[in-house]
């Protein structure tokens, strides 16, 4: 009897090991999803308190400015690019980088 538990908790150590594996494994793999974005340029044309309106290639956007990088200062004729996540435009620019 002591020899089906003790062979019991082997195998059940055994299959804990290779799950921790695997799930190691996932994780990593997870975490090197990259994301694929596709860019457009515009030109910005007002500026109040809450965003920027731009203009480029026959549209428009408005975008707020929590979506500008950290330290950047975008004013009126500045030109930025904006990033879009592949997947759709449901949430709006990813990204904004002012150009030089």
């Amino acid at each position: 009897m002591r020899g089906l538990v003790l062979f019991l908790l082997t195998l059940l150590l055994g299959l804990m090991v290779f799950l921790n594996i695997e799930m190691d494994q996932a994780r990593k793999s997870s975490n090197e999803v990259k994301y694929e974005y596709f860019t457009e340029e515009y030109t910005i044309n007002k500026v109040d308190s809450s965003g920027y309106y731009g203009e480029g290639n026959g549209k428009t956007i408005y975008f707020k400015k929590e979506k500008v990088q950290p330290g950047e200062t975008i004013g009126n004729g500045d030109k930025v690019i904006v990033y879009f996540d592949k997947s759709g435009r449901i949430d709006g620019p990813v990204r904004i980088e002012k150009t030089e």
